[in-house]
């Protein structure tokens, strides 16, 4: 049971988000038409999108909401099959834009982008482990449109986040060294160009983020040289760097249509921490569309983008990795459907509903055992936002 310690390295991740460890979309029309927005306007909520989208407000405007999260992990390891305990989350966001002048406009984005995790407390089998990580970034933004037509924007980024991990060994030992946190600070930068009156293009990067849960993932119960007895030659750290991406979108408004094309490269394979673990970078396509009269919008949506963790073959190492992953990191979530509702409430507040549905979907590989590992991951998550403007 030597083997239960490398174990619990992996149990830092999150299983909160659906593209790797991210949300789709952020906001309730965003996440209704199936996570565009790096060309598509919604109003303050493009500050945590697309900076240079906020150049497009007309006063103020302030926006808050929640979404309710709920996975579902079954994983069967080597015979033994268990769900996860760990199976909803609340996950606040507050955004805020305002127009300065024909040029200039501000806004800030407040929001959770991890919160949650795996919980094997009651089921030896799967080591009793369970893990708690918590993210929330807070972007301030800027955007100046440079001529009628092309708007930039940038946002400094300060993340938070909190690392718990814990599990029992094969001999009833306790292990976790209880809750370590740290803050990182990163930057995203957006453009965004319109072909015409009806047509947009935008495009947006976001730098990566390097975290550090000290004695969370290499130390959590000492040496690295404790993992080696289980075969794991993969070094491993306590850095957990949230990786750099950047995308590309279109969207078109046509009568009283609008439809979105989003596309996003996460680059998992050179962020610190993950790049150990194996992951591979991610593609990840996100469409829409949305039907608005008289003050109400109807959306619908669809997001895919491919796990990044793969199977990493028949080897020691590999099959260790497997463990890791498939075991306490199944972030295996890769097709979701989307719908969205909205409408105003008063001539000054509005209502978004939007509902994201995660389709099953199921792995097999072996574990470190060189048994059958199954994990099946779905997921289903409700927002709520208001938005007030004047």
């Amino acid at each position: 049971m030597k083997k239960i310690v490398l174990f619990s390295t992996i149990t830092a991740m999150s299983l909160f988000a659906t593209n790797g460890d991210s949300l789709i979309g952020l906001g309730a029309q965003s996440r209704g038409m199936g996570g565009v927005g790096i060309a598509t306007y919604f109003g303050a909520e493009n500050a945590l999108i697309n900076p240079a989208l906020i150049s497009k407000s007309t006063g103020f405007e302030f926006d808050f909401g929640a979404t309710y999260f709920s996975p579902k992990i079954s994983i069967n390891n080597g015979g033994a099959s268990e769900d996860s305990s760990a199976k909803q989350n609340m996950i606040p966001e507050v955004s805020l834009s305002q127009k300065v002048d024909d040029k200039l406009s501000y806004g800030i984005g407040m929001f959770g982008s991890a919160g949650m995790g795996v919980d094997f407390r009651d089921h030896l089998s799967h080591y009793n482990a369970r893990t708690n990580l918590l993210l929330m970034k807070v972007a301030p933004s800027i955007a100046y449109k440079v001529n009628p037509q092309f708007s930039v924007g940038f946002a400094p980024v300060l993340q938070y986040g909190a690392l718990d991990i814990s599990f029992i060994d094969g001999g009833g030992n306790q292990f976790g060294p209880g809750t370590s946190d740290d803050f990182g600070i990163g930057f995203e930068l957006g453009a965004s160009y319109d072909i015409d009156n009806n047509s947009r293009v935008g495009l947006v990067y976001k730098s990566s983020i390097d975290m550090k849960y000290d004695k969370q993932i290499n130390t959590t119960n000492g040496a690295g040289s404790r993992f080696v007895p289980a075969g794991l030659t993969t070094k491993l750290t306590d850095h957990l760097e949230q990786p750099e991406e950047y995308g590309i979108g279109y969207s078109l408004d046509y009568g009283n249509y609008t439809f979105a094309l989003d596309y996003k490269k996460v680059n998992w394979s050179k962020a610190k921490g993950y790049k150990d673990f194996g992951w591979k970078d991610q593609d990840i396509y996100a469409l829409g569309a949305k039907y608005e009269v008289a003050g109400t919008w109807y959306s619908i949506g669809y997001n895919y983008a491919k796990s990044p963790i793969p199977d990493q073959g028949s080897t020691q190492n590999g099959r260790v990795l497997n463990t890791l992953n498939y075991l306490m990191f199944p972030a295996t979530e890769e097709t979701h459907y989307t719908l969205g509702y909205g409408t105003k409430l008063t001539k000054n507040l509005s209502l978004g509903l939007a509902a994201v549905i995660g389709a099953k979907n199921s792995t097999n590989v072996k574990n470190v055992m060189n048994q059958s590992l199954q994990t099946d991951h779905s997921e289903n998550s409700y927002t709520l936002s208001f938005k007030y403007n004047f």
